[in-house]
């Protein structure tokens, strides 16, 4: 019985968890390669994380001075991810001492959360979470963060254990609780629903994917409903300028289906930027990388690219023009330095 267990807690995972190689193994250090044109004293100073030394650290970019420099690093800790709330005025980040795959098995190890104080520029230690299999977060609320930490039973093989922590703004801890999971009969619990900001903030318009051998996004009103894409990736995210005129999304797939992912230059995301008043798609960003993005003012800020070649750019969608090129030897990204999900057994 044992073994059967077991046997089906392995194939179930090998369907179920795909972490990213852990190919940071740069040992270099230099500061932020910035190639840009003329920058708006618009843009705002925003964080970001990237190599530093041998382990990935949290960088500041400086708008006035066009210059990316380093903000946090810990020789025995690996920044996981760096989050930002939705109005993007509080600032978490999640590092460990190691993270990847243990065979079939994911694995991260001494997990600690930091906040980031944007008004003192200081980050603060705020909790030490603890070991397993893996690290999920979400922002409840545009002032609650939740941090899911799963973990293999120390007793019964089949069970998997999983601590859920809240905390406030301020890095206070409102929530700690558990709750096991017999894998034979509820499944392996499942990572927090990603929610898409369907609806422009006037409620006019909606965006919505139907997915099936291509995805088809739509936008719609309460009068019409229009193709705007049809891609072979699905929705990842949807954002809105504040102003009304702008709605841009973007596209993802690093599932094993997807035949480039391994590719030198892959097709895994799409960045699509529409004028509403327009009603037309007036930009594309095509190729590798997560695309994790986020709007400020006229500017789009994403990431592009995996490992090493991941970069950050900056594009003012207003005038259609390239801002600024940001790149940090060993890679950077907005959340993280985005990295190919490794399916191997």
């Amino acid at each position: 019985m044992f073994k059967a267990e077991f046997t089906f807690l392995l194939s179930l995972l090998l369907f179920v968890c795909g972490c990213g190689k852990n190919t940071n193994n740069n040992s270099s250090y230099d500061k932020g390669k910035v190639e840009s044109s003329s920058v708006s004293s618009k843009l705002n100073d925003f964080y970001f994380v990237g190599m530093i030394g041998e382990n990935p650290g949290i960088y500041k970019f400086n708008a006035n001075k066009k210059i990316a420099s380093r903000f946090w690093q810990n020789k025995n800790e690996k920044v996981v991810e760096l989050s930002y709330s939705a109005r993007r005025k509080i600032i978490f980040f999640i590092t460990a001492s190691d993270f990847g795959k243990k065979g079939v098995f994911p694995f991260i190890s001494n997990v600690k959360l930091y906040k980031i104080n944007p008004d003192s520029s200081k980050a603060m230690f705020v909790k030490k979470l603890g070991s397993g299999l893996q690290i999920f977060t979400e922002w409840s609320t545009d002032n609650t963060f939740k941090v899911i930490l799963n973990s293999f039973d120390k007793t019964v093989v089949t069970y998997v254990n999983q601590q859920t922590f809240i905390f406030n703004e301020f890095g206070r801890e409102l929530v700690n609780s558990s709750k096991i999971f017999d894998i034979t009969k509820d499944g392996y619990p499942k990572p927090p629903q990603k929610s898409i900001k369907d609806y422009s903030p006037n409620n006019i318009f909606r965006i919505i994917s139907i997915d099936s051998a291509v995805t088809k996004i739509y936008l719609r009103t309460k009068t019409e409903q229009t193709l705007i894409a049809s891609v072979e990736q699905k929705l990842n995210q949807a954002e809105w300028t504040s102003n009304g005129k702008y709605l841009i999304f973007s596209t993802l797939d690093i599932t094993p289906k997807n035949k480039t992912l391994y590719d030198k230059q892959p097709n895994t995301s799409k960045i699509f930027i529409y004028n509403l008043k327009q009603k037309k798609l007036i930009k594309t960003f095509i190729g590798g990388g997560l695309k994790n993005f986020f709007i400020q003012k006229d500017y789009l800020i994403f990431d592009d690219g995996f490992g090493r070649n991941s970069s950050i750019q900056i594009f003012n969608f207003k005038t259609l023009d390239p801002i600024q090129s940001i790149k940090i030897k060993g890679g950077c990204g907005l959340r993280n330095i985005p990295q190919i999900p490794d399916y191997s057994a």
